[in-house]
């Protein structure tokens, strides 16, 4: 049976954005080193299927545990509606700046923010309207590096998932954490 696609309840979003990340990763080995004149087409369901990937796991941070720490919450219907990469990440980037995380947001080819947000306006520009379809980067696509780098990216979304959702149930346990990552505590997030 079809899941209704307008109900998925916000921890859903997790098990469809691992299912998409697992078949994109097979989908892309098998495809790596082919050529043909039908080999710029094959990878379209790959880039799809990590923008897909992606647009999940912001969507269960921003619903999940991240969401907690946003002046304002975000509107759970609007977010799950929402296919704009850009619109979800800045509330990943709101959340990472409350934390002052902004150092460990890293990852292969993100150092900083505007790495972060460079990519993300990169893989959400993959999708621009119906029919039609536009690789990300330049000119010279290679399956093989932009599995790679959105691997990478995918991994840093679930390890900022795994740093929040602990970070929030150690502020739920009275733990404080009011003083940042250069307070000399050995505490801060593990989200590289």
């Amino acid at each position: 049976m079809i899941q209704n696609w307008r109900r998925v309840s916000d921890e859903d979003f997790w098990f469809y954005a691992r299912s998409f990340h697992a078949a994109a990763k097979k989908l892309a080995g098998m495809l790596e080193g082919s050529s043909g004149p039908f080999s710029q087409f094959e990878v379209c369901p790959v880039v799809f299927m990590y923008r897909k990937a992606v647009e999940m796991k912001l969507k269960a941070i921003v619903l999940g545990a991240g969401g907690n720490f946003l002046a304002t919450k975000a509107d759970p219907i609007s977010v799950s509606k929402s296919i704009s990469l850009s619109w979800l990440a800045q509330f990943l980037c709101q959340i990472v700046t409350v934390l002052k995380w902004e150092a460990s947001l890293k990852c292969e080819g993100v150092e900083n923010l505007a790495d972060f947000k460079a990519i993300i306006e990169d893989v959400n520009s993959v999708d621009p309207g119906p029919h039609s379809f536009r690789y990300p980067g330049e000119a010279q696509f290679s399956i093989r590096e932009f599995a790679a780098k959105m691997d990478a990216l995918l991994e840093l979304l679930d390890s900022t998932a795994d740093a929040l959702a602990a970070t929030w149930d150690m502020q739920v346990d009275g733990v404080a954490l009011d003083a940042g990552p250069d307070d000399g505590s050995d505490f801060g997030p593990t989200i590289q």
